[in-house]
């Protein structure tokens, strides 16, 4: 598979010799490029907040801007969830952000974005994998947004993802291709944010194309749902993080460097009893 992010091999190298620049490449030029910044101060969360307000209120009106007069767009889910941006590493500019929303000081009282509208349709092993996983490990990943401007550039300018699947950035101060799917550097991201708060288990709802997409990449989530309209056509999710971890690095080892940056960051292991459930693949 043409993964157009590497750079050229040489005919004469060897597959393992290609595997391991192609390694490198992917995690250098798309560091050389971006940067992944956890918001852990009121500055760089408001920054987050602007950018959810241009793509969810300006660009897919899926908000009424009225309801934010300060161009920040925000919600109850936001005090207890974390908050991360990946910049644009020469300019310095927000291009894309995401939220991990978690149980906070209440886990049995508290409810997930996507819980009441979207798990019901998931089948009944998804809903069981969700019910025994302990719910102050459960985290749903939440407001992933790329901005307007990068959505331009990568001439994808019609989802609130920015997902096609020709898209890629093209770098015109360097001349490399970075990588092309901005979804990895927010999953490095939200990976990050896991560690950092102990979770063990992920629930998104996803654009089907965005679903497509890491997989190709070799992000597989164990439970994947029916299509149903939810801020247009999704499909629900749910994994335990350190198996898809783990998967992606069987399947794609560039991938994986890129997200753990090379093992740095590796979501701890859940209860033994989770995984009973049977897996179900997008």
């Amino acid at each position: 598979m043409n993964t157009d992010f590497a750079l050229q091999h040489e005919t004469r190298n060897t597959k393992n010799d290609q595997l391991h620049q192609t390694q490198e490449d992917v995690s250098t030029i798309f560091n050389s490029v971006f940067n992944v910044q956890l918001a852990t101060s009121p500055e760089v969360i408001n920054e987050v907040y602007e950018v959810r307000y241009q793509v969810y209120c300006i660009d897919r009106p899926f908000e009424d801007p009225n309801c934010f007069a300060d161009k920040r767009e925000h919600d109850s889910y936001d005090p207890r969830s974390a908050h991360a941006l990946i910049r644009h590493r020469i300019t310095g500019d927000s291009v894309a952000a995401v939220r991990l929303v978690m149980t906070g000081d209440n886990p049995e009282n508290a409810d997930f974005p996507m819980e009441g509208h979207c798990v019901p349709h998931m089948d009944l092993d998804a809903q069981s994998a969700i019910a025994e996983a302990p719910r102050e490990k459960i985290a749903e990943i939440s407001r992933m947004a790329v901005s307007r401007e990068f959505r331009r550039r990568l001439n994808e300018d019609k989802s609130v993802s920015g997902i096609s699947d020709s898209a890629y950035y093209s770098d015109s101060e360097n001349g490399k291709r970075a990588m092309p799917y901005i979804s990895l550097g927010l999953f490095a991201a939200i990976l990050q944010m896991s560690v950092k708060h102990g979770i063990t288990h992920w629930m998104a709802v996803m654009e089907p194309a965005q679903l497509r997409l890491l997989k190709r990449f070799g992000v597989e989530f164990d439970h994947v749902g029916p299509v149903i309209e939810y801020h247009g056509r999704r499909r629900p999710a749910f994994t335990e993080a350190a198996s898809l971890i783990e998967g992606i690095r069987l399947r794609r080892p560039d991938v994986w460097s890129l997200i753990t940056a090379d093992g740095k960051y590796l979501p701890a292991l859940p209860d033994s009893s989770y995984g009973s459930a049977e897996r179900r693949v997008a």
